[in-house]
């Protein structure tokens, strides 16, 4: 493993092993929707269709032509023949090809730090209001406009780093965005007077809000 892993590296689909499979080497799950008993002779129209039945092992060739027969019993059989239930058919297919394997238990993981992030300072930014009162001497009213200047930091990095991570990936955006909120969250701590603390913890909610925005997508997309 190397010493020194480059940010700014363009990543390849080969860097991740297991993720990625040609299609004609695929081996694919046999799902509980799988009908592969109908005879083609029981279908509406009398439609001949080329389907083989599953391999007692469970799994299949996983080819365009399977795939556009499996589609085609399927929808047929289910009555409901149009471009959106297809579509329905290939999407529920993939979803169940693709499974939750080791990539998917990583991304799950990794984006949890995300989420734990984004809690942990909504929480910490309200404990920390009796301390910015004691410590700068703003009211009550007004130390609240703290958790107004977080709020405007999440929103503004929400809508930059959703777009940023289309431009730059989301690997790298991802990281960054780590990378501000950990930098501010700790200034934060050391701020000059209320008026840069609250200047702090907009930068910080640049990261947060950003990073949430990613992952969100991420673990969606995967």
């Amino acid at each position: 493993m190397p010493l020194f892993i480059n940010p700014f590296r363009k990543a390849d689909v080969s860097d991740f092993e297991g993720v990625y499979t040609p299609l004609a080497d695929y081996r694919r799950r046999s799902s509980a929707n799988d009908r592969s008993d109908i005879k083609s002779g029981e279908l509406a129209g009398e439609k001949k269709l080329d389907v083989s039945p599953a391999p007692s092992n469970g799994y299949s060739a996983y080819t365009i032509d399977a795939l556009r027969a499996e589609i085609e019993v399927e929808s047929v059989a289910s009555g409901h023949d149009t471009a959106y239930d297809r579509k329905s058919i290939v999407i529920n297919k993939a979803i169940t090809d693709i499974g939750m394997g080791r990539y998917q238990w990583s991304l799950f993981a990794l984006c949890g730090f995300g989420w734990l992030a984004d809690n942990m300072w909504l929480q910490g930014v309200a404990l920390t209001l009796p301390a910015l009162t004691q410590e700068f001497g703003p009211s009550e009213t007004q130390v609240r406009y703290t958790t107004c200047a977080l709020f405007i930091g999440l929103c503004l990095g929400a809508s930059f780093w959703g777009v940023a991570s289309d431009i730059i990936g989301r690997r790298l955006a991802f990281n960054m965005t780590l990378f501000i909120a950990g930098v501010f969250g700790l200034a934060v701590g050391g701020g000059p007077n209320w008026i840069g603390t609250c200047g702090l913890y907009a930068a910080l909610g640049v990261g947060v809000g950003g990073n949430v925005r990613i992952l969100v997508a991420s673990l969606a997309s995967e």
